[in-house]
């Protein structure tokens, strides 16, 4: 008996998305991209896993490259996870650009190393922000120009992404920025003292002085995976009465960003969480933990003036500076943002020599400057005519 339309469309509702199963080349190529995956090996052997869309879909030659890197407990994906006219990743390919997705150590698609096993070695997991400013970022910068033949490249970042962009290009003697033309800042993030976030409540006072102790005891030392009994600890200070999806709510990405959704595609949540979170180490979330205690923006504390000192050659953790960065900067930020919170910006402001632009969206959250359906028109639009001035896709 044939089915009715209504039944018809019951059943297609029923299927899952198959960008919940997709790798991220196969999310970018079922939308009509073309899609090239690339190894970029870092100086202490952490092997990337990098993206790149050379082109539009009415194009065949490349523009000039554009690198997009992801935030904290995210993967390249985040760029590619709505559809074409929504999409970064999309956008800027259709604007002209050769886009470059960029992967952090530890993250689904840059578990590997030319000495240690992720699954094995807990060495592989020793690492921070710290080690992704120093030693991912120039990395993958360095690859892309010189694949491209490029002097100059175009930098957006969204959370983490800013981070290691302030830390190392903020550099005094940097020589990367020079080679970084445009700097596209979502949701910036360098002091975190005032976040909303529950990470807060695995920071508090009574344990700042064991705070890598408490942690590890926590989490243990390796990849930060969060016990069910955490998340749902957790869950009751994100989500509170507020009537939101369980899955939303049993999600570690969306509890420590935010679960508010209201600027989000419903109809996409199940690739959302299908795909997030996509890991990192415990040391680099020990490093957020500390930023809260501190609201410094700074390398990673050893916990002793000793260890410090055996790391840093002084005794307290060498402070970053955003003041002598000289990239020309466009910043992003929201009024309901969890991590990115307004009066953590002050500092980013107060400090920044280079801003040339800067939006402010009252009711943008976190996720919402990569997932929102109004983010193409709110920030994309101004995010493209500011980066063309600085640097035009040919």
């Amino acid at each position: 008996m044939a089915l009715s339309r209504v039944q018809q469309q019951q059943q297609q509702q029923k299927q899952p998305d198959p960008d919940c199963n997709y790798n991220i080349t196969q999310i970018i190529q079922s939308k009509g991209y073309p899609c090239e995956e690339h190894k970029v090996t870092t100086k202490d052997g952490y092997i990337l896993g990098v993206f790149r869309i050379p082109h539009g879909r009415k194009s065949t030659k490349p523009g000039r490259p554009v690198l997009l890197q992801h935030g904290l407990l995210d993967s390249a994906t985040t760029w590619v996870m709505n559809f074409p006219d929504q999409s970064l990743g999309y956008i800027l390919a259709d604007a002209g650009y050769d886009v470059w997705l960029g992967n952090m150590r530890g993250n689904y698609y840059s578990r590997a190393h030319t000495k240690y096993d992720p699954n094995h070695d807990e060495e592989f997991w020793d690492f921070s922000w710290d080690d992704m400013a120093r030693d991912d970022l120039p990395s993958m910068i360095y690859y892309i120009l010189n694949v491209t033949k490029n002097t100059q490249i175009g930098y957006v970042g969204h959370s983490q992404g800013t981070m290691i962009a302030f830390a190392e290009f903020g550099h005094p003697d940097s020589v990367l920025q020079n080679n970084v033309s445009f700097y596209g800042a979502l949701a910036p993030v360098a002091h975190v003292g005032h976040i909303k976030s529950p990470i807060r409540y695995l920071s508090s006072a009574t344990i700042t002085k064991d705070i890598e102790i408490f942690w590890h005891l926590l989490f243990g030392r390796n990849e930060f995976l969060p016990s069910s009994y955490i998340t749902k600890w957790l869950g009751t200070f994100a989500c509170g009465e507020v009537i939101i999806d369980r899955v939303v709510c049993d999600n570690i990405f969306f509890l420590l960003f935010g679960p508010e959704k209201k600027n989000l595609n419903e109809t996409r949540m199940p690739v959302y969480v299908s795909h997030e979170p996509d890991g990192t180490s415990v040391k680099n979330m020990i490093q957020f933990a500390q930023g809260v205690q501190t609201n410094q923006f700074q390398a990673y504390d050893y916990g002793s003036p000793e260890k410090n000192q055996l790391h840093y050659n002084q005794t307290t953790p060498p402070p970053y500076s955003i003041r002598p960065m000289k990239v020309p900067t466009a910043i992003f930020s929201g009024g309901e943002d969890w991590l990115a919170d307004p009066d953590d910006m002050n500092y980013i402001f107060d400090n920044i020599q280079s801003l040339v632009f800067k939006k402010y969206i009252p009711d943008y959250n976190h996720v919402d400057f990569v997932w929102a359906l109004s983010a193409n028109k709110l920030i994309y639009v101004d995010l493209l005519n500011v980066m063309q001035k600085y640097h035009p896709a040919n």
